[in-house]
């Protein structure tokens, strides 16, 4: 017991250290909390109270106003409904084949499996803009241009999607696959029953990571897909926030209505993230770790 209560007040920290870091941790949240704040306040401020000069951090008056005229003038429920459709369906297909690949490179006896590791690490060190050209071209003879097919295929295996789940796949005991195999099971009834079963942390770490960049991706968008009717939801804000004021013959939009659109824009990450955060944590820590 005494030597229990020594570790434990070794652990603490001083009483100065804990200080600074208290004000260090209160300078984080006002810097990263304001903007949020204004966004939001902005969101549900009047059209005219929302132009005015300086930060908003309490709407003055409270309205919905911006919300119902942005969900009307862009008929945001048409981007919205593209973007839950690339999104959802790409994950799951991410997901499944990430996990799948990073199976078959989890097994101890794959040939040439040091070479296969060594590629798909370095499919993480070349930025995905300089193959922006290449993938538009690839695309174009593939028919695939102004669809969400295109949106949905490419992207759906990444390099680090991959590895995090081989690294993870390693981490579960070889004996529960050695004896399947005695049964007479195949490798896809052991990777469905056993190590899918198995990895619900890791699944739900690829998972949300690939949703959040589905949701927020505007590069694979702009590049692929010129029909406005196409358009995610991040496409449609970049051109409320940037490009709609250069668009002649548009009505003016007022900042509370643009600030909606970021808003609707950002809740469904932020619910999501609400909801896996205990698997996100536990996942992106074990498949770093292991392997």
């Amino acid at each position: 017991m005494q030597k229990q209560t020594r570790l434990k007040k070794q652990d603490i920290l001083p009483l100065w250290l804990r200080i600074i870091g208290i004000i260090v941790l209160a300078f984080i949240i006002v810097v990263t909390g304001i903007p949020m704040l204004n966004v939001l306040s902005v969101s549900l401020s009047s059209a005219a109270k929302s132009d005015s000069p300086g930060l908003i951090l309490f709407p003055s008056p409270l309205t919905s106003e911006g919300y119902s005229f942005i969900w009307n003038y862009t008929n945001l429920k048409v981007p919205f409904f593209n973007t839950v459709l690339v999104a959802v369906v790409g994950t799951l297909l991410h997901v499944f084949f990430s996990s799948l690949a990073g199976y078959v490179l989890a097994q101890d006896h794959l040939p040439f499996k040091k070479t296969m590791v060594s590629f798909v690490m370095l499919t993480m060190m070349i930025p995905s803009q300089l193959s922006m050209i290449g993938i538009y071209v690839l695309n174009k003879q593939l028919h695939l241009l102004n669809t969400y097919q295109g949106l949905i295929i490419n992207g759906m295996v990444t390099g680090f999607s991959v590895f995090l789940m081989k690294n993870y796949f390693e981490g579960i005991p070889r004996s529960l696959a050695e004896s399947a195999r005695l049964e007479g099971a195949s490798e896809f009834t052991i990777f469905n029953k056993i190590y899918m079963r198995l990895s619900l942390s890791g699944f739900m770490t690829i998972g949300t990571l690939e949703f959040i960049r589905k949701w927020n991706d505007i590069t694979m968008t702009i590049t692929l897909i010129s029909d406005m009717k196409k358009w995610t939801l991040p496409v449609v804000l970049r051109w409320l926030l940037f490009d709609q004021a250069e668009t002649s013959g548009t009505s003016y939009v007022y900042q509370n209505a643009k600030m909606a659109a970021v808003v609707i824009t950002s809740v469904p990450l932020i619910v999501l993230y609400f909801f896996t955060q205990n698997f996100f944590k536990e996942g992106a820590l074990v498949g770093s770790v292991k392997g």
